[in-house]
């Protein structure tokens, strides 16, 4: 078993957060799946560039720089097969910033939601901003009156 899922303690259908570079703004989410039929550890993810895909944990883990929480997945054996069957249903989906990044693609097949959180908070942070915006425009409309 490769080390880092035995000293994460890693069941399949468990999800990986780790930062997506040093400034550990942005997380990327994975999906350990467990062994397949060679001993080799298995992570799906759903990578820019890729799109979703499996990979050995010792390619997973290779670039990582530290592992931001592990979430353990709260269902039954069963329904850790079902996590593990639909990540293989997902294999090759493209990935999208927006509609389908790594965070919808593991809150999908483990919570059965496609949302990303993240994107939810930028879109959050620019309606915000948005508003501000409107509302100084207004308020210069106003003041000019």
């Amino acid at each position: 078993m490769h080390t880092m899922i035995s000293k994460l303690g890693l069941l399949p259908a468990d999800r990986i957060i780790v930062p997506k570079s040093g400034l550990r703004l942005v997380q990327h989410l994975a999906v350990y799946l467990g062994q397949n039929q060679y001993g080799l550890d298995i992570i799906a993810e759903n990578k820019i560039g890729y799109g979703v895909r499996l990979v050995t944990a010792e390619d997973f883990f290779k670039d990582v720089i530290e592992v931001t929480r592990v979430e353990k997945f709260r269902g039954s054996n069963s329904e850790r097969k079902v996590v593990v069957q639909n990540a293989l249903l997902k294999l090759n989906q493209p990935y999208d910033l927006i509609n389908y990044n790594c965070q919808h693609f593991a809150n999908e097949i483990t919570k059965g939601k496609i949302e990303s959180e993240q994107v939810n908070n930028v879109f959050g942070i620019l309606k915000g901003v948005a508003a501000i915006f409107a509302l100084i425009s207004l308020g210069a409309l106003i003041s000019k009156d």
